[in-house]
């Protein structure tokens, strides 16, 4: 059988693609996160330590390096979120947006293309940065971090809040239609929802900080380091949490913008 992809189809996503590698910044983004990606692999690979626990995992490593490799993947992920929400948000500044829907008058099929690259394009450079920071970690250090099912899971986890996340910013660049008030919002919440984190804690409802969208993120990408946590759900758990907001954030994006004149 055949499968072949309707020609409409296959024009909103070449456009949207051209539109994608044509800009400078996506190119110092997505360069910018294997480069950080692949160096702080290294620095792994170099100076990898087990956690106090002493087991021999990697979801376990404690150290400096450890922590920039934590820090560098969290970054990775909000880069994703940024690249989302300014590659939506600013179409609606520039006009490129009222131009795209006059070439692609179904709005289902433009937002599900705009979507749907943001999130192929963000998945793949985290997928590149994985691959080759994990071949540079090994050059570097041998087996002196171990490649378990913690080390597997905390890629997956990463590459599936890479494309979440991406998901997520571009519908919050069509909801809100600016790319200031798009990063903000993302930034502005993940500043607040720690907060909430301390206050549900304190007030005996520490529990319900586990579905929030951050929390959720974190429990993704951790590889199992916070099971026991309260406030942060397992890490399946919270893979199915993110997938679900990313949905509500999509719905809401398509909502908005096949309710509202461009």
């Amino acid at each position: 059988m055949n499968l072949t992809v309707p020609p409409v189809v296959a024009r909103a996503a070449n456009s949207e693609v051209r539109k994608v590698t044509s800009v400078r910044l996506n190119w110092l983004i997505g360069g910018g996160v294997v480069v950080a990606g692949v160096a702080a692999f290294v620095a792994l690979g170099t100076s990898f330590q087990p956690g106090a626990n002493h087991e021999e995992g990697f979801s376990t490593g404690s150290g400096w390096a450890a922590l920039l490799t934590t820090w560098v993947l969290v970054l990775t992920v909000a880069s994703a979120a940024a690249f989302g929400a300014l590659g939506t948000a600013s179409e609606f500044g520039s006009g490129s947006m009222a131009l795209s829907s006059l070439f692609t008058p179904d709005r289902n099929l433009l937002l599900g293309s705009k979507l749907a690259v943001a999130a192929a394009f963000s998945l793949a450079t985290v997928v590149v940065m994985e691959v080759l920071g994990g071949a540079a970690m090994r050059l570097a250090g041998g087996d002196r971090v171990p490649m378990d099912s913690g080390f597997f899971g905390v890629l997956f986890g990463v590459a599936l809040a890479a494309l979440c996340w991406a998901v997520i910013g571009s519908a919050l660049g069509f909801v809100l239609r600016s790319p200031t008030r798009a990063l903000a919002a993302i930034l502005g919440w993940a500043v607040l929802e720690p907060l909430i984190w301390i206050t549900g804690r304190a007030i005996g409802f520490g529990g319900l900080a586990a579905v929030l969208p951050v929390a959720s993120t974190v429990g993704a990408i951790s590889g199992g380091r916070y099971a026991k946590s309260a406030l942060i759900a397992p890490t399946p758990a919270a893979m199915a949490l993110l997938v679900i907001w990313t949905a509500a954030a999509g719905a809401a994006g398509w909502y908005y913008f096949t309710r509202r004149d461009i």
